[in-house]
């Protein structure tokens, strides 16, 4: 039995329904609603995101909020409001009138050269229109199968000479007897029906490209499995009682569907700032099914209430120690927390996410197995000695888990399409490289050139001698003309350009090291300046077009052009230093290398809950000038310092507000403690004020366990004695960190001495890390390497990138970051890594 004329109106199903709506739909149709004017506009084959943002000049998130549907992706056909600028085209676009596809065809991609441009070029159709028809494809590989698009006149447009592989048959000569059909019912979503029929939710929406906006009563098409018929034929509905002893379920009484969720989940708290569609992203589950395992979540995502997270059964897969007396098994039970199990065990919440990294990015599912490093018998003996040796407190070391008594294994988790290519392909293949740097060249050869005025009362002598810099005088003159001349003397660099000149060389230490290794590499350099007539020129020519790989470049006013090329083109663009990019909201292809001072204000305020949940944390308020990075870690560490359940209890935390302007130096020590970790925050970044808090607090010393948090901008701050920071153990949060006892540290300034003659400061690190990162994603990936980086091994220089999805629209920003730590015996060293990925922990 085939289903190829179901199938063929099921394709069609979204644009036929609003067919009959653009009828009475002039183009582009101006409009009044509630007094603002809007452009109705209905979109057509081979329209994106990008490209009705630039043509009606309106920003994404401002399109978005207008027309919420756009959050589940822009679907042809659809009719959008749209903003009303006078600046907007509301001309026809003539290219987009193609209409509906008269059929579908199917191509399996057969080679990582089959990226998306190729395709479109070998079936005579549009990049855009290639992702228009696979929503569901989120990157091109080996084996993935797409539908082409047909029109019944383009269909002599295809190049015949061309030696393409053939495409695949049809879709409606496709095996339709494999197929099933199934009536959306009331309630039903992606995912439940992906559960019930034990198929991915990306196979559904390739049959059925309209499902992601199910509507009761609507027909699909599933692929069938053996799963599929055994439970069709075998498991009745009202026989689920079998499997009660094996699932736990949660209670229906709170509004969850049991057929709905695998049973095992945990729970998330919500944080103020965090939004639905960042917890889903977080977490990977949709969020469809978050608010129907949360009722709580369809009318908003309040701050402080707890939800629960479904997790996947390979989730909960335990690491297998080497050695069995290094560690505890430990079963959780109900209502166990990390912080619980940190007190129980007296070891903090880092050390047991350390051997058990599914939780480095979620807390404790109910029946799971994790493993608890055991202390030796001898550092607890130690650590009780010193606690008891007078009346002073003083906090233990931290045990050393890092030898190999506490050795594991961790369970490989790398997709088969991330598996980095073993063939020596890329050999062949040449990548283009544009790098983006304000060197000012012109300014530093002004600057650098010294004018040289010759002794006049040798001028007759120069004269008639052979002096190069003279030119020959005029015939008939008895004067002789005074010439400037000019010679090259390095005097100093440009502003800051000294700075660009070190990241370029690590940039070109990168290239080299990965030539070595065969690949082919062909780099395109240019001066930026501040100025983006500077660079204009270029970016628009077709040549640039072809870049595999846009770094830079650093100022926004000139990232904003290159960066519209990047989305349009779908060029991958590294943003190298700034942390708040302007396009980030808006270019899917964009990468923020710095992460933003918001999300380290956001990790601060984590690394304090969890590591100091029982502490007496204070707030040391030194002045008037208030600072929002700052006032929000003070915010967000007394929130979750609440959420832990240990506010306010005797082993808990303890949280005061000191006000040293009002109170003085000699308040300060009533409310320190001798029995817990005194953990104190000054919430300014004015390095005054900070000088004078520290010099206060740094009396105290002596006489108390004190742990000072700050920011990474503490190391620029000149005038405040380092000795302060190693008294009291200094902590703050820093997406780098260079570690220089490492051998490939090490080698890295070696060499980078031997090619330029310099050390490598922070910028130098910074270019090789950048280059040498995005290379390696282009040879083991190709161009669309997005979702492979999570397991893509690289030897950084100074960076632990992880890069996350900021928005439905947006590109990614580098969520890995580093807690350093000043230590009293005057040694600096990374306590620990924040966001690791979880290939780098095996």
């Amino acid at each position: 039995m085939k289903f190829s004329q179901p199938l063929i109106i099921v394709f069609f199903f979204l644009a036929f329904s609003i067919g009959a709506n653009a009828q009475q739909l002039k183009e582009n149709e101006l409009v009044v609603i509630k007094g603002e004017k809007y452009i109705l506009h209905q979109v057509r084959t081979g329209e994106t995101m990008y490209s009705i943002t630039q043509r009606f000049n309106v920003d994404s998130n401002e399109l978005v909020a207008h027309n919420p549907e756009l959050s589940d992706g822009l679907k042809i056909g659809e009719i959008l409001k749209i903003p009303y600028r006078e600046e907007a085209d509301l001309s026809e676009k003539p290219i987009y009138q193609k209409g509906d596809p008269s059929k579908f065809i199917f191509h399996t991609i057969s080679s990582r050269k089959e990226t998306p441009y190729f395709i479109a070029k070998q079936y005579g159709i549009t990049v855009e229109e290639i992702y228009a028809y696979n929503p569901e494809v989120q990157r091109f590989r080996k084996g993935v199968k797409l539908r082409i698009p047909r029109w019944e006149a383009a269909e002599d447009q295809v190049d015949k000479t061309e030696q393409f592989p053939a495409a695949e048959k049809p879709l409606e000569q496709d095996d339709g007897d494999q197929l099933i059909k199934h009536e959306v019912a009331q309630g039903e979503t992606l995912y439940s029906i992906s559960k019930k029929y034990n198929v991915s939710q990306s196979e559904i929406l390739f049959y059925n490209p309209g499902a992601k906006d199910l509507k009761a009563g609507s027909i699909i098409y599933l692929p069938q499995t053996e799963q599929t018929v055994a439970e069709e034929t075998d498991r009745p509905d009202e026989d689920i009682s079998q499997f009660q002893d094996d699932v736990q379920w949660p209670d229906e009484s709170e509004g969850f569907d049991a057929e709905s969720i695998s049973g095992k989940y945990f729970t998330h708290t919500i944080v103020s700032g965090e939004t639905l569609w960042g917890i889903s992203q977080k977490y990977n589950v949709d969020e469809d099914e978050l608010k129907s395992l949360n009722p709580v979540l369809e009318s908003g995502f309040p701050a402080g209430v707890s939800i629960k997270i479904p997790v996947e059964e390979q989730e909960l897969a335990s690491p297998e120690p080497k050695n069995e007396e290094a560690f505890i098994r430990h079963n959780v039970a109900q209502g166990e927390t990390l912080f619980g199990l940190a007190t129980k065990y007296n070891i903090s919440i880092p050390e047991i996410r350390k051997f058990n990294p599914a939780l480095e990015n979620r807390n404790l599912v109910l029946g799971e197995t994790i493993l608890i490093p055991r202390k030796p018998d001898e550092e607890i003996a130690t650590f009780m000695k010193e606690k008891e040796k007078d009346s002073v407190f003083v906090a233990s070391e931290e045990p050393e888990f890092d030898t190999d008594y506490y050795e594991v294994e961790l369970p490989a988790e790398i997709p088969d399409y991330c598996l980095p290519a073993i063939s020596e392909s890329f050999v062949s293949q040449v990548y283009d490289v544009a790098l983006f740097l304000p060197f000012y060249v012109y300014a530093n050869d002004t600057l650098n050139r010294e004018i040289i005025m010759p002794d006049t009362t040798q001028m007759n002598d120069l004269a008639f001698s052979d002096n190069p810099l003279i030119d020959e005088l005029p015939e008939e003159t008895d004067t002789l003309i005074e010439q400037e001349l000019t010679q090259e003397m390095f005097h100093s660099f440009y502003r800051n350009s000294e700075d660009f000149l070190q990241f370029y060389e690590g940039v070109l230490l990168a290239i080299d090291s990965l030539e070595q290794e065969g690949m082919n590499i062909r780099l395109h350099v240019f001066d930026t300046q501040q100025n983006p007539d500077s660079i204009r020129k270029f970016i628009y020519s077709e040549e640039f077009l072809e870049t595999d790989l846009i770094i830079g470049p650093v100022y926004s006013q000139v990232q904003q052009q290159v960066s519209e090329i990047s989305a349009k083109n779908r060029i991958p663009m590294v943003s190298p230093l700034a942390s708040q990019s302007a396009d980030l909201q808006s270019n899917p292809y964009l990468f923020q290398i710095n992460p933003s001072r918001d999300y380290l204000a956001e990790k601060t305020a984590e690394f304090i809950a969890e590591e100091y949940f029982n502490s007496n944390f204070i707030v040391f308020e030194a002045g008037d000038q208030n600072n929002a990075d700052a006032e929000r870690v003070v915010e967000l560490t007394k929130e979750r310092l609440y959420q832990s359940g240990y506010w306010g209890q005797q082993q808990g935390v303890n949280f005061s507000v000191y006000d040293f302007n009002s109170e003085g130096p000699f308040g300060f020590g009533r409310i320190l403690s001798r029995t817990k970790e005194n953990v104190v925050f000054v919430p300014s970044l004015n390095e005054g004020e900070i000088s004078v808090a520290l010099s206060n607090i740094n009396n105290r010393a002596d006489d108390y366990s004190i742990t000072l948090i700050g920011f990474n901008r503490y190391e620029q701050f000149s005038s405040i004695d380092l000795a302060y920071y190693f008294n009291l153990k200094l902590h703050y949060i820093d997406p780098y960190w260079i570690d220089y006892k490492d051998p490939a540290t090490i080698q890295f300034i070696n060499k980078f001495k031997a090619n330029f003659h310099t050390e490598p400061d922070n910028f130098g690190a910074q270019g090789y890390d950048v280059a040498f990162y995005f290379l390696n994603a282009l040879k083991n990936y190709g161009k669309h390497f997005e979702a492979c980086l999570p397991y893509m091994r690289t030897n950084l220089v100074q960076g632990n990138y992880k890069f996350e999805k900021v928005s439905p629209f947006g590109g990614y920003m580098n969520k890995g970051v580093s807690v350093i730590n000043y230590q009293r015996d005057y040694d600096v060293v990374r306590k620990r890594i924040i966001g690791k990925n979880r290939i780098a922990q095996q």
